[in-house]
């Protein structure tokens, strides 16, 4: 057990520098753009349910073969080696007092505890929504307006997604603080607290659209259906 610890904590201190920086990027550039432009599309919700659907019937027009290449090699892929890194860094990360300040150690806990709910969170989203849709017999219909709207009529599922949208926002937004310092961007610590706010505001900015955007699913505040 202990030389498995030693392989894992020699595997990222050998490679600091390249999968480091990698996992960083990977977590902006695609992983993070499609956080955001989840958000967007989702956000037709607050139209009703035309605009909403025809969002999901533009990307079915979309000729398989080359959806399901965008899906593996622009967010399959680069999710998943931000994942298994994520959680690879998770399996021995501590708490650093003697370098940061209390907040930063916090956010430091809330960035590994918000990353392992989003595996299981975004496991089950996507298997209840893209994969039971169009591989195990839902059918498109479910994931358009009128399904998710039934779907989150039910208090867990609606509560569940409430969690999923602000882990993943935070996660993102302090994310970019981190992203910052591994990149060379922010070196002083006044640049760095500098960049801690503005992602402070990022995080209440993306996470305020999300919930938002959820709600046009319960109550579609601009309807244009009417």
């Amino acid at each position: 057990m202990a030389s498995a610890v030693e392989f894992r904590r020699s595997l990222v201190a050998s490679d600091n520098y390249l999968l480091h920086k990698l996992h960083s990027l990977t977590g902006i550039i695609p992983v993070g753009f499609f956080v955001v432009q989840h958000l967007v599309l989702n956000s037709f919700s607050l139209t009703g349910a035309k605009n909403f659907n025809a969002v999901i019937e533009f990307f079915e027009i979309i000729p398989r073969h080359i959806f399901m290449l965008m899906e593996v090699g622009i967010i399959f892929l680069p999710l998943l080696f931000h994942t298994a890194y994520g959680l690879l860094i998770t399996s021995h990360g501590t708490m650093n007092y003697q370098n940061y300040t209390y907040k930063r150690n916090l956010a430091y806990v809330f960035q590994r505890v918000s990353g392992i709910f989003l595996v299981l969170y975004i496991t089950y989203h996507v298997f209840t929504t893209t994969l039971m849709a169009k591989y195990f017999g839902a059918g498109l219909d479910s994931i358009k307006y009128a399904g998710m709207h039934e779907k989150f009529q039910n208090p867990l599922i609606a509560a569940i997604y409430i969690l999923g949208i602000t882990a993943a926002t935070y996660h993102l937004s302090n994310g970019i603080w981190a992203f910052c310092i591994r990149w060379g961007i922010t070196l002083t610590e006044e640049s760095q607290n500098k960049c801690a706010a503005v992602c402070t505001g990022l995080f209440v900015l993306l996470t305020g659209f999300g919930w938002l955007a959820f709600y046009g699913f319960i109550n579609p505040i601009w309807n244009m259906a009417h």
